[in-house]
């Protein structure tokens, strides 16, 4: 049960004008751009615009348009889409999409502008935009369909109140110049969110204007230490810097996770990203167990409520274990990379007073020789990617033997076992 786990860099990317921006046709046509929809046979005008049902993000991953949604009654604009895996879409990992604010759309145009902005003025005048609700329909729709499972919403800017939709669905939610208000949540949301804060990230820069003439966006305006609505919660990640773009977040080139610009080191792990998911799948487990629990539950019931924990909490460590090898393996190639252009600068043929062969002398005296400075580096950390790979393989072979005793368990009741794979499929 591996899960896909979306990074920053990918999720920023989707944010972006040639993708979300592009679900509507006159926003690609303005701008462009090719025009972004799941059904690549739909008829559109003029003919020869360019069109796609597949988005490629800026580290070649493919994603696959599940569905889109236009509104123009509240200019929201949203996608759907699954990371193509192995040559196939994932349609167990949707991440669904909010564009923020058009200002130039032309679509129901009147005195404070398109319906986009009005939105943007209702939110800024009353916690939340009038989108939430489209975004909202549009992600059930997503999940009351048995082909798909959202695991990752995300927005920019206005489009943050999906931070709301996923503290609503328990799902993890990673968000871009946020200027959605914590009180616009409900007293369950803000509980989940409190209780859960791995699982929502909202990326916010301190001197963004944009953002803070619509909410007075700034830490210090966060005071209260026990009420999420006046208090700063632990979901937001405040950046250096003034830009309210999308696109001008770097990324960790190694890991695709958002750097702080001072010390360009990444503000969150893929492994916490893991994490978070697992904290998703125990949300659906403590749901399930809720419900059942009304009723009282039985030794069925009971034994298939430990063998849905057990597989979340062994799926995650394996997810965890190969996602922290992975990114160790990434840094070790890139440490080793840096270090033999370190030392093909080195020009043993400079120096007149010494022939080549007395210079390469003088620095192996000093222990400065490539077997020295890049072939023994390159072991060690040969080594230790090793050592990771061979603990994250541990980790899933354990996975592997948990999962098929926790199949053989719940097999004995034919009902549950149906009901147990139903379960495995929708994480």
């Amino acid at each position: 049960m591996m899960t896909f786990s979306y990074t920053d860099e990918q999720l920023n990317n989707l944010n972006q004008d040639y993708a979300v921006y592009s679900v509507n046709l006159e926003f690609a046509k303005r701008n462009g751009r090719t025009y972004v929809n799941s059904n690549l046979s739909e008829s559109i005008s003029p003919d020869d615009l360019e069109k796609t049902n597949t988005i490629t993000t800026s580290d070649g991953q493919e994603f696959r348009v599940v569905a889109t949604k236009s509104d123009t009654e509240t200019g929201f604009d949203g996608l759907a889409v699954a990371p193509i895996v192995n040559g196939k879409p994932d349609y167990k990992n949707v991440a669904v999409i909010a564009a923020g604010t058009d200002p130039d759309s032309p679509v129901n145009k009147g005195m404070f502008g398109s319906r986009d902005v009005n939105s943007a003025i209702i939110a800024r005048q009353t916690y939340l935009s009038p989108q939430y609700k489209v975004a909202d329909q549009f992600v059930k729709e997503i999940m009351d369909d048995s082909r798909y499972e959202v695991s990752q919403p995300s927005g920019y800017s206005q489009g943050s109140y999906m931070l709301k939709v996923g503290a609503k669905y328990h799902i993890p939610t990673t968000t871009f110049n946020a200027w959605f208000k914590y009180g616009a949540l409900t007293l369950e949301e803000k509980e989940f969110i409190e209780n859960n804060p791995a699982m929502f990230i909202d990326y916010r820069r301190k001197h963004d204007d944009v953002v803070r003439w619509n909410d007075s966006n700034h830490p210090e305006r966060y005071t209260s230490p026990i009420d999420i609505t006046n208090s700063m919660p632990n979901t937001i990640h405040w950046l250096d810097g003034t830009s309210h773009k999308i696109g001008d977040w770097e990324f960790d080139p190694v890991t695709g996770q958002v750097i702080d610009a001072k010390g360009g080191k990444p503000l969150i792990s893929g492994v916490y990203r893991a994490y978070a998911n697992s904290l998703r799948g125990m949300a659906h487990y403590k749901d399930l167990k809720s419900k059942w629990s009304s009723g009282g539950i039985s030794s069925s019931e009971e034994i298939y409520l430990d063998a849905a924990q057990g597989s979340i909490l062994s799926s995650s460590m394996a997810t965890a274990a190969r996602t922290g090898a992975d990114e160790v393996s990434a840094l070790a190639k890139k440490a080793n990379q840096e270090l033999q252009e370190i030392w093909s600068k080195i020009d043993f043929t400079s120096y007149t007073a010494l022939a080549p062969y007395e210079v390469e002398a003088l620095f192996a005296s000093q222990g400065i020789t490539q077997a020295q400075f890049i072939d023994t580096f390159q072991a060690e950390t040969d080594q230790i990617v090793a050592k990771m790979n061979a603990s994250a393989q541990e980790f899933e072979n354990l996975d592997k033997q948990l999962q098929e005793v926790i199949e053989k368990t719940v097999a004995t009741d034919t009902q549950f076992a149906k009901e147990f794979r139903q379960w495995k499929a929708e994480m």
